[in-house]
């Protein structure tokens, strides 16, 4: 649609795409009557009683269908909407009357006062003259005092927040000729009184009050309003008042260092807290910075601190609580040298430390103050310090300070790298850093981004102008001495941590010294005993609680955690065992059950244990690769095991589970034989998935000899994998001898748990190839479905009903092939596997192909080689073109198909896997005959038959005769 404006805040007008459409008298009423009621329908009748209230015109329906008329001629058809029993303003038609409505909207619920002030200025510069001034309708009237009402307030609004902004002597002017023109608004009086008080003219504001407490007893017979008269005694008291104390503007506030850099995303929200109106009646505005030692939450809050002074037209407050320290301030001493700071005399300050909370809050009272309260110890040591309602508080500390509710807080982290590099360079010199870049992004990571090490480090580098940046990187990378390195007059990130480990419980003591020595960047809270320990540290700012549920330890809080303790092996053992047990119950619980899984009660959720394997996948692989570090292999073969299944239903992870478990396997002579067995059935399925069966059949048949005795679930599992297998590379009387040893003993010992489904897909499967609409395949994978169904094995249903598709497809059952293949594309989408979506839509491409729709093929087709080609999975891009290659055969386009064919080819070449190349060898040889290149598709055709010769496979004779025609072909060329 085009662009409509439609303005109403002055003289009516229209425009298109910028371009002013000129209105007749009643076409600018009916205009306005449609835009005053935006968004809703206007009869007939009442358009009629609105543009001519007094003497309709005869056929007055007429008339207005002639206005519509005119109207779509001149703008466009569809800028009014014929809808019964009237008409209406299309929807996408801008009018300005809205778009002041959403500014002032956006500028009540704005917490920073200059925001609002720009969105109001932009409101107010809407209007071009009164709402509707050239429009006597009626319809306009409600419309017309709405906006004039919410222009009023708009005014006030500014005003109120210029007034927040300490600007109360540059409104006086403006004040005063708004109070003229509009006597009546108490409001706006109110604040000309305050803007006249707070710039001293306390007799000015008491004579404002007066002229307005006259002019409503002449004209109207009433008084002011309960708000104005509050505020009149207010300025009179303050005007009568005489106190014993001198009152004094306090500006405690530190200054701020010149290196300050970044923050400025927390910088503003601090800004916007500071600015911001308490929730609650009669409360105080809390607001505290939160965050691990040196991340240099003080100087961010001075920062704030200074640039909102403004907001506090009676001053600012500053006491060091010294919360990180072993001797903390106590509150009734900062109180006393708070009420000396406001003027009191030190005789008339209580000495209980209750009166003088009482004494400080009344000092306060209707004084906007600021206290800023840093490095605060716990929330018993700041709430006697918080202001009365009107103040701020702004607090640091390293804890959260739960026990102060209603408070806002911002939590601080380490800084950006670029950031860090701008630290270094305003303390070492930018060229020097420039000079050395590489170098200098190491120390930024190896002082963890935390200013207060890269403060440190800067200081050193400027202090010995002869040493490099590279010299102190090598320095750093020393974690024995890394700690001494930061350490420099004063200033120590070891000290800076180590209050806050003597505060901590014993038992959260411990867990930090425990997860010191492992290698994990971070931990999930997936234990009932460590989650409250966890939570415990994160309060205190040891570990860093991330927004999905994780705690994470910083680098230098890790090696002052290793100096601080002494924690023997097996302790880190114990904890990764309390991992390893819940692992396993995860794994039991997840929707695919290809492995076999251990025999535990699970009450975990199907989903909850994908998302947590999904969370802890890299925490698991380094506690395995931190388990053989401590020599504990069996429990680290174990723990990579739980991963299988999860790496087989997500198999973008499977690259990473093989070199975990290679890992393991590499320590193979430490394990004891079911764990070897576990590992190398895992390890083998593995390199199934990914197309590796070469290396996937030794270790699948060691799985098979080794699993002897309970492990049948482990013998059927490396039998089916070593069946799939050899039948890929072509070995068929291994892969049929390793089928019917699989039946044999899954009949021996059914029910064989969650296994069982695959079992049966695969005898399915493998039947299906023979006889490609056996009853007995459709019966088996019909099972196995029902089996994956009742066991919770999403996973297995998917492929079991891609396998049902694949089988009615073969039998030209296109509707059932159809519906289940697009069952297991929704099946696998569900999962969150990409392959698995690729490949179920492969197969349903294939079939859209088979049966005849060839377009509906192409669409999945190049999705499908985008997505495999993406995935580095070269079989399943092959196979991709192969489809794509035949579709454009089909269609007629031989050039285009051999281009993918060859392409299949020359991937299937370096996969290894003989019955699929035979099949882009048979179709490329099609594809070159029908180009007439006969010899070419001869040799090609050769090729393919030898292998389909070894197969025993069904389209022998087909090729023969294709062959004999084309060879005839090329003689007679």
């Amino acid at each position: 649609m085009r662009g409509y404006r439609i303005g109403i805040l002055g003289r009516i007008e229209l425009s298109v795409d910028g371009i002013a459409v000129p209105l007749a008298p009643l076409e600018r009423a009916f205009v306005a009557s449609l835009a005053a009621h935006r968004g809703r329908i206007v009869s007939v009748d009442r358009l009629i009683d609105g543009l001519w209230p007094n003497h309709p015109p005869a056929r007055a329906r007429n008339r207005v269908q002639a206005i519509v008329a005119s109207l779509r001629r001149s703008a466009a058809p569809e800028l009014i909407l014929t809808r019964s029993p009237g008409y209406q303003l299309n929807a996408a038609v801008v009018v300005d009357a809205a778009e002041f409505a959403a500014d002032v909207q956006a500028a009540a619920a704005a917490t920073d006062a200059r925001c609002a002030v720009e969105l109001l200025d932009q409101a107010l510069a809407r209007w071009r003259d009164d709402a509707f001034v050239d429009v006597g309708a009626e319809l306009v009237d409600f419309e017309r005092d709405r906006l004039r009402e919410l222009r009023e307030h708009a005014v006030e609004l500014r005003v109120e927040a210029l007034l927040s902004l300490g600007l109360h002597q540059e409104l006086v002017p403006e004040l005063t000729t708004l109070v003229r023109d509009r006597p009546l608004r108490e409001r706006l009086r109110g604040q000309l009184m305050v803007a006249l008080h707070r710039s001293g003219r306390q007799a000015e504001a008491l004579a404002v009050y007066r002229a307005g407490a006259r002019v409503l007893a002449e004209e109207h017979g009433i008084d002011p309003g309960p708000e104005l008269r509050q505020l009149h005694r207010e300025i009179l008291g303050s005007e009568q008042q005489t106190s014993p104390r001198a009152w004094v503007r306090p500006n405690q506030l530190p200054g701020v260092t010149g290196d300050f850099v970044g923050r400025e995303k927390e910088l503003g929200v601090l800004l916007s807290l500071l600015g911001r109106t308490p929730a609650a009646a009669g409360a105080a505005q809390v607001v505290v910075v939160t965050g691990l030692s040196g991340t240099g939450k003080t100087t961010l809050a001075l920062r704030a601190a200074h640039e909102s002074r403004h907001r506090f037209p009676a001053g600012c407050l500053y006491a060091d609580l010294r919360g990180n320290t072993t001797d903390p301030a106590r509150p009734d001493t900062v109180l006393g040298a708070f009420l000396r700071a406001l003027g009191v005399a030190g005789e008339a300050i209580p000495v209980a430390a209750e009166e003088r909370a009482a004494l400080y809050r009344s000092v306060l009272a209707d004084q906007p103050m600021l206290v800023m309260l840093d490095s605060a110890a716990d929330a018993a040591q700041v709430r006697p310090l918080l202001p009365p309602a009107g103040s701020t508080a702004l607090i640091t500390s390293t804890a959260t300070l739960p026990g102060l509710p209603g408070t806002e807080v911002l939590p601080l982290d380490v800084l950006p790298v670029d950031d860090g590099l701008d630290l270094l360079a305003g303390l070492a010199g930018a060229e020097r850093i420039s000079r050395e870049a590489a170098a200098a992004a190491d120390v930024v990571e190896l002082c963890g981004r935390l200013p207060l090490a890269l403060r440190i480090a800067g200081v050193r580098l400027a202090e010995r102008e002869a040493m490099t940046v590279a010299r102190l990187r090598d320095r750093l990378r020393d974690e024995r001495r890394r700690l001494d390195e930061l350490s420099l007059d004063g200033l120590d990130v070891r000290s800076s941590f180590t209050v806050g480990f003597e505060r901590l419980p014993p038992p959260a003591a411990r867990l930090l010294a425990v997860l010191s020595r492992t290698s994990l960047r971070s931990f999930g809270m997936w234990d009932e005993t460590t989650e409250p320990l966890l939570e415990q540290l994160c309060r205190a700012h040891l570990l860093t609680a991330d927004s999905d549920g994780r705690a994470r330890m910083h680098d230098l809080v890790r090696l002052h955690a290793r100096e601080r303790t002494d924690i023997a092996a097996d302790q880190v053992i114990a904890w990764y065992a309390r991992l390893h047990a819940y692992a396993e119950r995860a794994d039991a619980a997840l929707p695919c059950k290809i492995l076999p899984v251990a025999d535990v009660e699970s009450a975990i959720d199907a989903w909850d244990a994908v998302d947590w394997f999904e969370a802890e996948r890299e925490s698991l692989v380094a506690a395995v690769r931190d388990l053989l570090g401590l020599d504990a292999v069996d429990l680290a073969g174990r723990l990579a095991c739980t991963m299988g299944n999860f790496a087989m239903m997500r198999s973008q992870h499977l690259p990473e589970f093989v070199d975990c478990l290679r890992g393991v396997l590499d320590r193979h002579a430490d394990l004891p034989l079911p764990t070897r067995v576990s590992l190398r059935l895992h390890l083998g399925t593995a390199y199934r998935m990914l197309n590796r069966h070469a290396e996937a059949v030794p270790l699948l048949r060691a799985a098979h000899r080794d699993s002897r005795g309970p492990l049948v679930a482990h013998r059927l599992v490396a039998l089916q994998g070593y069946s799939l297998c050899c039948r890929q590379l072509g070995r068929l009387r291994e892969a049929d001898a390793a089928l019917l040893l699989m039946v044999r003993l899954c009949a021996a010992h059914w029910p064989v748990g969650p296994v069982g489904g695959h079992v049966l897909l695969t005898l399915g499967m493998q039947h299906g190839q023979y006889q490609l609409t056996s009853p007995f395949a459709f019966a088996a994978c019909a099972a196995a479905r029902q089996h994956f169904e009742d066991s919770g094995d999403l996973w297995g249903e998917a492929l079991a009903r891609e396998t049902i598709g694949l089988l009615h497809r073969h039998a030209g059952q296109w509707p059932q092939a159809l519906e289940q293949l697009r069952q297991a594309v929704a099946a696998a989408r569900r999962l969150g596997d990409r392959m698995s979506v690729t490949t179920a839509e492969q197969a349903l491409a294939a079939t859209h192909l088979a049966a005849g729709n060839g377009e509906a093929a192409r669409l999945l087709l190049r999705r499908t080689v985008l997505a495999f080609h993406d995935m580095r999975h070269e079989w399943g891009e092959a196979i991709s073109r192969r489809l794509l290659g035949k579709a454009h055969l089909e269609e007629g386009d031989a050039d285009r198909a051999v281009v993918e064919l060859e392409g299949s080819v020359a991937m299937l070449r370096g996969v290894g896997q003989p019955f699929p190349l035979a099949n882009s060898l048979h179709l490329l040889a099609r594809a070159q005959a029908t180009l007439g290149r006969h010899d070419r598709a001869v040799a090609l055709g050769e090729e393919a038959l030898r292998i389909f010769e070894h197969f025993d496979a069904a389209y022998v004779n087909d090729l023969r005769e294709s062959l004999a025609r084309w060879r005839s072909a090329a003689g007679a060329q």
